[in-house]
């Protein structure tokens, strides 16, 4: 910590008249700037100017709050605002009662000055990367980018805790990736799901995630084959119709979306969904939602569970396990202890 008031008083005995005295003062304060802070290389491959120790940091976006509040703790200082934040069940209070702001308005980040702005992207998607170094260059604030491909998300905070100082922290959250990733591979080794699987969003259940999505990716990594082969229209998503949907006739079907914006309950309903193959074998299944969907709303560390609960669906991963380890997760990346009856209710409609 700097004495910045006895160094005031050696700085003017120094000066006096001096000339050489002032340019001495002019090279001490530029040492002093350059040991308060650090370049790195963030996970899109920037270059990062960032302070050596960072004490106020936010997300960029929705699907950054989760990962960085797993590691970040009293760091972060606010969350971006989310449409889901009212509804949110089962994560810390300290989550719920963090401020929430809109990021992308520039003046009010700028208010809470913050050290750095972490955001959660795509790495193969250049616009996104671009668009969010735009929107740091307008505030002249950091802006750190770490990966959210499903497969990397142990590197991510791997990363985050040397960025942040929280290095026990991230070590409990990649370490935890790490062993679902080993039983992901355990269980799926050699095999592969049969059938096609569908993902209904939308209370007609007719807007999907399609295989060339960044928000399928559950279906990629677990071996199951995507009923949909549609082309994106934005945002990951393809508007379908009934008849597609008929013709591709899955053999599987996971509903997304919280209470009234769940399809599923209209699926089990539906005279037209009753001819498909899912609806006939009872394979229609409710993803939970709570704080979070397990399958891809928003796109970020949530997605982990997805991959327990497959790994139990359709790879004889022991009940036990499982409950086990979505308790876990819940109390290492939201803070939260997740108890047996709400364990019990995550997997009901509502």
């Amino acid at each position: 910590m700097y004495n910045f008031s006895g160094l005031r008083h050696r700085m003017q005995r120094i000066i006096g008249s001096n000339a050489g005295g002032l340019l001495l003062v002019i090279l001490l304060f530029g040492v002093m700037v350059v040991a308060n802070a650090r370049t790195i290389t963030d996970m899109a491959g920037r270059k990062v100017t960032v302070p050596d120790k960072i004490t106020r940091v936010i997300p960029y976006d929705n699907k950054t709050n989760p990962i960085l509040f797993s590691v970040a703790g009293n760091l972060m200082i606010a969350k971006a605002r989310s449409m889901e934040s009212p509804y949110l069940r089962f994560i810390s209070k300290d989550f719920l009662s963090k401020r929430e702001i809109d990021t992308k308005n520039a003046e009010e980040v700028i208010k809470l000055k913050p050290d750095v702005i972490i955001v959660g992207a795509f790495l193969e998607d250049r616009d996104n990367v671009s668009r969010y170094e735009a929107f740091a260059s307008k505030i002249n604030i950091p802006l750190v980018v770490v990966d959210l491909e499903l497969m990397n998300l142990d590197k991510t905070y791997d990363f985050l805790g040397q960025l942040l100082g929280k290095t026990a922290e991230a070590k409990s959250c990649s370490g935890y990736i790490r062993s679902v990733y080993g039983d992901v591979e355990k269980y799926t080794k050699g095999k592969r799901v049969a059938g096609k699987a569908y993902m209904a969003n939308d209370n007609d259940g007719l807007r999907t995630s399609p295989n060339s999505s960044n928000h399928a990716q559950l279906f990629d990594v677990m071996k199951i084959s995507n009923a949909a082969h549609v082309s994106l229209d934005a945002k990951g998503f393809a508007q379908v119709s009934m008849e597609q949907v008929m013709a591709w006739n899955p053999d599987y079907v996971f509903c997304v979306g919280k209470g009234e914006a769940s399809p599923y309950r209209n699926i089990l309903k539906s005279a037209t969904w009753r001819g498909i193959t899912a609806t006939k074998t009872k394979r229609v299944f409710f993803v939970p939602t709570e704080p979070y969907s397990w399958f891809d709303i928003p796109p970020s560390v949530n997605r982990i569970l997805g991959l327990v609960w497959f790994n139990d669906l359709f790879y004889n991963q022991p009940n036990e396990i499982t409950r086990q380890k979505v308790k876990e997760f819940y109390r290492i990346f939201y803070h939260y202890e997740l108890m047996d009856k709400e364990y019990a209710g995550l997997y009901a409609w509502r």
